[in-house]
């Protein structure tokens, strides 16, 4: 239970990150958009390189985080078995809550 809050706060920064990079993304695309309306050709291999450039980040960006969440995931999952094994009349509890949770929200329907 305490993983998944230490898993969320550790996504935020990430995300922020990840929304500062995609809005970048975004500017160059209109850059490149407005150097094409109204500019040569210069401009306008200027403003696809820039792109180029950013897309070649924002794809690294996202091969790093992938690995980074992949981890994230394999620890997670590593912590969990240790504290099934650790404590299993409690987890089966849990489970059975759960399911039985479910089972009741899914007869509403």
């Amino acid at each position: 239970m305490d993983t998944t809050t230490t898993t969320q706060s550790a996504t935020n920064p990430v995300d922020d990150r990840m929304g500062q990079h995609l809005r970048a993304l975004a500017d160059e695309a209109e850059a490149l958009l407005k150097d094409t309306a109204r500019a040569g050709d210069e401009k306008v291999a200027a403003a696809r390189e820039r792109l180029r450039g950013e897309l070649v980040h924002l794809r690294e960006r996202l091969t790093d985080l992938e690995r980074r969440a992949g981890t994230q995931i394999k620890h997670a999952a590593e912590r969990t078995d240790q504290a099934v094994h650790a404590h299993p009349y409690t987890a089966m509890g849990a489970a059975a809550a759960i399911g039985l949770l479910a089972g009741l929200l899914i007869g509403r329907r």
